[in-house]
């Protein structure tokens, strides 16, 4: 019998909740104690359902989770029970390990220093049983400090949770997904699938037309000051699953130690914990569903009024019939007059759209209008949500004379009283004047992004001007390495202001890099001067090696395109579970002695291991693991403890090496 065959009898042989997700599923087709009946047979239980499926990683392995997804998109008030026997299920938790099972992150030790390196199938089967009797305990995090990007002064708290506590969060997260994520709004982009920076600049360039006021918004320390029990009394809304709100709680509640002290959690969310997340868009749903009422609320006039000028100038041109000269005068002002009052008082919209803490409110209104909602805002929040708002990034802005800054962006409206006219160029000698539609223009923060590249070492600032200079930590990279290394940074930029109108203005930018890279390659060869790199490796800086060249756009013209993911529909996320299930290493066989009872051995990154290679710094097994692209392997306990302590045989160093191809 193999590996896959006998473990997939360990998990058919656990019975199956009878009880998900409110409804009765009866025995689910499995044996109660000695009793013969089973094995797939359809069996009537306490409630009105049939299910003929086994728990079994060759069949369907999550009817609990489609159910979950499929009654939560139904009905957005679903009340989900018993989900304690799905977040307990050992397929289930299989799939939440294989998700992150290959995230470097998860190879940095908790606080019990422990990672995903020599985890089993009994690990979880073990977990499950904790989770089902409600004794599963969540470790202490580690709290660690690192530099905050461009303040070496100022500190950032990292949270760092074990990462076997990881799979549990994932799992959590994952059920709490199902339930939540079809209640969120359109009008919310931060931490939710397919959606993300451009989807909320896109959705704020389609809504604003016509807003005249923002109140850019900033919640102050907004995870730190997450209220437990407000957090828990929103979650009781949707779910009455007592074991499972608890093992939730306890996540919560989990601490963590900062110079070996332990320190209690009473308020806020890790930034750390996969949970947390989605647990802060649980709680600003409710901010999100206040700011919607209000907008119903504030929303008046179908249509607006026609501007009193274009009516008067379309009532003159009646009347000056045979005066050429007049006429055209009076027909060229109204061509530059709006058909409809941009300051109709009896027209009245409010937009908004929210990534993560950050949000804008657009108003089509007065300014006064504008304060009242925005001292309701500061209200609600602090009365219902014990929130605040962070004054000191907080404002009203007049969004036709001044630009917001929103996701690294500067926006400003167009509307004005009279409409913009511009020349556009058909041929050489020939001009045609336009009249241009009021658009939300989305602009990248030129100046913003040099000072940042400041801080990061590419350039110098003297006089107020920026120039290009060499980049010391790159200079003992191999010189195709710091051709990808500028590459990414170049494609990083220019990908994410995509969408910009002024893009051709980071050509600017591009160059300077390119002068930078050279002024580095200049003092790495001991040339000194970066005219003599261009001389030598041409315009491109083009490796000798590797042929690597560095990337420079033929063009940067303006695409104005959004990076927009298609949303994925769950039937795929369901087929993608299965299969994980399916291929996991857990099922498979020790690659030295094809013993059942494995564990498995983690390395961090596939593409350390490839550099540790280049420069001969690898053992036998990550060099033999780095030539297929493999990052888990299964092995018996026994030949793990040997891999570590390099007490391995030379023929089982052979097995390693020819059975780890089937991994493959």
């Amino acid at each position: 019998m193999n590996s896959l065959q006998h473990c997939s009898q360990q998990i058919i042989l656990k019975r199956r909740p009878t009880c998900v997700n409110g409804g009765t599923l009866g025995t689910m087709g499995h044996p109660k104690g000695l009793k013969p009946y089973g094995g797939g047979s359809p069996v009537r239980g306490l409630g009105s359902k049939r299910f003929s499926s086994t728990t079994c990683i060759n069949g369907h392995p999550c009817a609990g989770l489609e159910e979950l997804i499929n009654v939560n998109k139904n009905n957005t008030k679903h009340i989900n029970y018993k989900l304690i026997h799905l977040l307990s299920d050992t397929n289930f938790l299989i799939f939440a390990y294989e998700v992150i099972k290959s995230k470097p992150g998860n190879s940095t030790g908790g606080s019990d220093s422990k990672t995903l390196d020599g985890i089993s199938l009994n690990w979880f089967t073990n977990t499950s049983a904790k989770l089902k009797a409600g004794k599963f305990v969540f470790k202490p995090a580690r709290r660690v400090y690192i530099p905050k990007t461009g303040n070496k002064n100022a500190k950032r708290a990292l949270t760092i949770s074990s990462p076997r506590d990881k799979i549990i969060q994932n799992a959590i997260y994952i059920i709490l997904n199902a339930i939540y994520e079809p209640t969120f709004l359109n009008s919310v982009h931060g931490s939710r699938p397919n959606k993300g920076t451009h989807t909320a600049l896109k959705y704020l360039k389609s809504k604003f037309q016509g807003v005249k006021w923002c109140v850019e918004g900033d919640i102050e320390r907004n995870f730190p000051c997450i209220n437990h029990k407000i957090l828990l009394k929103l979650l009781r809304k949707r779910i009455q699953c007592s074991k499972f709100l608890s093992i939730l709680k306890k996540c919560l509640k989990a601490g963590f130690k900062e110079n070996n002290k332990f320190v209690e959690s009473t308020k806020g969310l890790f930034q750390g914990n996969v949970t947390s997340p989605i647990l802060n868009n649980i709680y600003l749903h409710q901010f999100d569903l206040f700011i919607e009422a209000e907008a119903k609320a504030f929303f008046k006039g179908k249509n607006r009024a026609k501007s009193s000028k274009y009516r008067r100038l379309t009532y003159q041109i009646e009347k000056a019939v045979g005066d050429t000269a007049k006429l055209k005068k009076l027909r060229n002002e109204r061509w530059q007059t709006h058909s409809k009052n941009p300051f109709d008082p009896n027209f009245k919209r409010l937009y908004y759209v929210r990534y993560v803490d950050d949000f804008v409110v657009g108003v089509v209104g007065s300014r006064r209008d504008t304060v009242v909602i925005c001292n309701k805002i500061k209200s609600f929040l602090s009365t219902e949500l014990d929130l605040n708002l962070n004054l000191d990034k907080t404002a009203i802005t007049h969004f036709s004379k001044n630009a917001i800054s929103f996701l690294g962006t500067d926006i400003k409206g167009t509307w004005e009283q009279n409409k913009c006219i511009i020349t556009i160029k058909k041929k050489i000698g020939t001009a045609k004047k336009v009249k241009m539609t009021s658009r939300v223009v989305l602009k990248a923060p030129i100046k913003s992004i040099f000072e940042k590249a400041v801080s990061n070492g590419f350039f110098k600032k003297r006089n107020g001007v920026f120039i290009p200079t060499f980049v010391g930590r790159c200079i003992n990279l191999n010189h195709s390495d710091i051709i990808r290394y500028y590459n990414s940074v170049i494609r990083g930029v220019l990908n994410y202001y995509s969408f910009a109108n002024n893009k051709k203005s980071l050509g600017s930018f591009v160059h300077g890099l390119k002068f930078s890279c050279a002024r580095t390659l200049a003092l790495k060869y001991k040339l000194r001067h970066a005219s003599k790199i261009f001389k030598k490796f041409g315009s491109n800086l083009k490796c000798p090696d590797t042929d690597t060249t560095l990337f420079i756009p033929h063009t940067f013209k303006a695409t104005k395109e959004f990076s927009c993911n298609v949303p994925l529909p769950d039937k795929a996320i369901l087929s993608n579970w299965n299969k994980k299930l399916t291929k996991s290493n857990l099922f498979k066989i020790c690659v030295i002695c094809g013993s059942n009872d494995v564990e498995m051995h983690h390395v961090r990154k596939v593409k350390d291991l490839k550099n540790k290679a280049k420069k001969q710094r690898m053992d036998f097994f990550t060099m033999q693991m780095a030539a297929i692209n493999r990052k888990q392997v299964p092995l018996c306990k026994e030949h793990h403890k040997s891999l570590h302590n390099n007490t391995l045989t030379d023929a089982e160093r052979v097995l390693f090496k020819n059975n780890l191809k089937s991994l493959k």
